[in-house]
């Protein structure tokens, strides 16, 4: 079995890429602070709308680690992309390198990278006094759904990527996708606030599911009812995921 050992390899070289890019790297990673630190304080008066709880930092940190699952879970889609159109992926078909090792090392350096981004924005929050009310074993499961959404959205990324073969195109719906589902869900505002449509759409929308999950171990205590609905949800969207991706990649292999 070359899977485990092959997958290693490609998730060094694949983390070894995001390390001689520090410029883009630190960038991706303070944006979600940067994004807590202002949102919580500009928009601080939401505090005292129905279901926010008192603290709108503290409603809003879920949300923001829900940002980094689909932020980071883009740059699978843009990674396959290049390998594909500068030839690299065409050179590793030809070697004994484990086929699925090509795309689970890719994902596995998206998984580790959303749990280390999601970490430091509860880090950010405690600083700024936000109190898990669930302790570490709460901090440990919002790490652990973040890193589920993030690999479904990871597989997601991969088929366009692989379907389009255009980073430009990726990154456009990658960014107008995120904007839709984050800012038109109960991660980032109260959907008290919203118009009734928009409620209708928060609703149904994956990231409200997670977020609303993710919520009940910073206030109120842990929700496993909405635990339950949001991995369903997650397991749902990552089996059409996993197989679009899959798909597109034996076609590419083929």
């Amino acid at each position: 079995m070359t899977l485990l050992p092959d997958t290693m390899a490609l998730f060094r070289r694949y983390f070894t890429k995001l390390l001689r890019n520090p410029t883009l790297l630190v960038t991706n990673l303070v944006t979600p602070v940067l994004f807590l630190a202002l949102f919580s304080q500009m928009l601080s008066k939401l505090s005292v709308f129905p279901g926010v709880g008192g603290s709108f930092l503290a409603y809003l940190t879920p949300g923001i680690v829900v940002m980094c699952s689909v932020m980071f879970s883009a740059q699978a889609g843009i990674s396959i992309v290049n390998d594909l159109n500068s030839g690299f992926l065409q050179k590793m078909l030809v070697t004994p390198v484990n086929r699925g090792a090509i795309l689970l090392g890719r994902l596995c350096t998206d998984v580790f990278m959303v749990v280390f981004a999601s970490a430091l924005v509860v880090v950010a929050a405690i600083a700024m006094g936000v109190t898990f009310v669930t302790g570490v074993p709460g901090v440990l499961l919002l790490l652990a759904t973040s890193a589920f959404f993030g690999l479904t959205w990871a597989a997601i990324f991969l088929a366009i990527g692989i379907q389009t073969r255009s980073a430009e195109t990726l990154s456009a719906f990658g960014s107008g996708v995120a904007f839709i589902l984050l800012f038109l869900s109960s991660g980032m505002f109260p959907t008290s606030i919203m118009p009734a449509w928009a409620q209708t759409f928060s609703q149904w929308n994956p990231v409200s599911y997670v977020a609303s999950a993710m919520r009940s171990t910073v206030q109120g205590g842990y929700n496993w009812e909405a635990f339950g609905q949001a991995y369903a949800v997650t397991a749902a969207l990552a089996a059409v995921a996993f197989a679009a991706a899959l798909y597109q990649f034996r076609k590419t292999v083929h």
